[in-house]
Formats: structure tokens, C-alpha cells, sequence
């Protein structure tokens, strides 16, 4: 069943980039006179073709979309986990109030998050025009700050994974870490330094794992807030793939694409996983 599931369409997506289809009937695929060979990959790391300019700048634009999400959630993950740690009265609320983001249906997160962001009626401008921080509107789902509106959107929806796994990994240390750094002086900031984070670096190896491949092959962000044809800034590799296989006709090309993008991100799960979670739990951190 796993074969059927999910093989079966990785083998023929790597099939169909070595072909060119003239149209989506079936009758046309996989003909002798449309196999391309590396035609398509190729033209996809060709900044001189139109092919090429789009993967380009597809490939920065989600990097910094990856490396802002992650980051984002990751921090903020960390700083509600280290406030759940302490004892305050409404802690049980609080713990079931942050899964709120994480729980509800990701369209209807994406949907409000989309209203919120419109430049006319949204919350976020007039929020930021009561601060002083604007005078008029900003367009967060069109221009440069479409790529900070999927950030802002993907770290809201994740960071509660990432508190929970952290608040996890924060019941798990030994308070006489805590208490031999308290008589070497250590202050707040020295025991998370020295105690709390080198304690937790098993599980946020695997936190940041997880989020960087989540991320990276993320689709369903971009395209609910900013639709299939987004503005360059807001054009990762996932929505340029939908724009090759469904509105540029370009199935050899999208299926070229997405052959490099499934090696590319499990040679990143491979070596992340060889030399950042692997040595940690063999070091014996936990």
C-alpha cells in the first residue's frame, strides 16, 4: 500500500522529467520522439532561460522563506516553552490555549490570516497605523512583503509543535543541573546558556529537522495567502512547480523540478540527520 501510495508517483514523476509532453493526454506521453533526455534539467539551471530565471529566484526566495520560519518558530517555540516551565496560576489554560493554531484546520488558519493581511480592511495595517509604525497601507499579500506575510503565517502555525517537543525536553532535565550551576554562579542567562540548551539539543535537532523539510516542500502557506500566480518575492519552489505543471503547460519541466527537489531535500534529511541528531543522541545528551 505504501508502494502504491507514495512510489509508485515518485517513480513517475521522475519518468516524466526526461520527457516532453505535448499535452495531458495520455495517448501523447511517453512516446520515442518525446523523450528529452537532461533537457529539462538543464534548462532549469540555465539563469538565461525563462525556465531558469523562475528557479532561481524560486530557490532564494524559499530559502529565505525556509530559514525565517524556522528560526521564527524555533524562537518563539523556545520562549513559550520556557514560560510554560514556570509555575503561574492558568498554566493548564495556557498549555491547551497555544494548540489552538497547531489544531485548527489549516485553511481556515490561512483564511483568516489572508484577511488580516489585506491592505484596505486587514488588522494588521491598522494595528500598525494605531503603533505609529505606518501612515498608510502596506500590501502584504502582493510586492516584497509577500515573503514576510508567509513567514509571519508558517511560524504562527508551527510554533506550537516546536513549545511542546521543547516543553517535553525541559521536564526531562535534572534540576541538580540547575542547582550545581546556581553555586558557580551562574545566573538566568547562564544556566540557559550552559544547562537548558545543551540539554535540549537532541530534541531540537529533530525539531529543526522537521521544520526545515516542512517547510521547504510547504504548499499549502503560499498558495492559500497568496494564490497560484504570487508576486517574485512570494514565489517558492512549490508554487513555481504548480505554475509549470498547471498554468505554463511545462509538465516536463515541473516534473524535472520536483525530481531535484525530492533528492535535494532527502540529502538534506540524510546529512542532517548523520551529523546533527545522530551524534547527538550517541553522545548521550539525554
Amino acid at each position: 500500500m505504501m508502494l502504491l501510495v507514495h512510489g509508485i508517483p515518485v517513480i513517475l514523476g521522475f519518468v516524466m522529467s526526461f520527457y516532453e509532453f505535448p499535452s495531458l493526454r495520455y495517448t501523447d506521453w511517453f512516446r520515442p520522439e518525446t523523450f528529452v533526455g537532461l533537457d529539462h534539467f538543464a534548462k532549469v539551471f540555465q539563469k538565461d532561460t525563462i525556465y531558469g530565471a523562475q528557479f532561481w529566484n524560486s530557490l532564494k526566495v524559499t530559502i529565505l522563506y525556509t530559514v525565517g520560519s524556522v528560526v521564527g518558530t524555533y524562537v518563539l517555540g523556545l520562549v513559550t516553552a520556557l514560560t510554560l516551565d514556570k509555575q503561574f496560576r492558568g498554566k493548564l489554560v495556557a498549555r491547551t490555549v497555544i494548540l489552538i493554531p497547531y489544531v485548527t484546520p489549516v485553511v481556515v488558519t490561512l483564511l483568516t490570516w489572508r484577511m488580516m493581511f489585506r491592505s484596505d480592511t486587514g488588522v494588521i495595517n491598522a494595528l500598525l497605523r494605531q503603533a505609529g509604525l505606518i501612515e498608510g497601507s502596506l500590501f502584504w499579500l502582493l510586492g516584497p512583503n509577500s515573503l514576510y506575510a508567509i513567514i509571519i503565517a508558517n511560524v504562527w502555525r508551527n510554533f506550537p509543535y516546536a513549545a511542546i517537543m521543547l516543553y517535553a525536553g525541559l521536564q526531562s532535565v535534572p534540576e541538580q543541573l540547575y542547582e550545581a550551576a546556581e553555586i558557580d554562579g551562574a545566573g538566568r542567562w547562564g544556566k540557559l546558556r550552559y544547562v537548558t540548551l545543551p540539554q535540549l539539543k537532541p530534541v531540537s535537532a529533530v525539531i529543526l529537522l522537521l521544520l526545515i523539510l516542512w517547510t521547504f516542500i510547504n504548499f499549502p502557506v503560499p498558495y492559500i495567502l497568496l494564490g497560484g500566480s504570487p508576486s517574485e518575492s512570494g514565489n517558492v519552489l512549490m508554487l513555481l512547480i504548480y505554475s509549470f505543471g498547471f498554468k505554463q503547460s511545462a509538465y516536463g519541466i515541473g516534473s524535472a523540478l520536483s525530481a531535484m527537489l525530492f533528492l535535494f531535500s532527502m540529502t538534506i534529511a540524510y546529512v542532517y540527520y548523520k551529523r546533527v541528531v545522530a551524534s547527538s543522541y550517541d553522545g548521550g545528551a539525554i
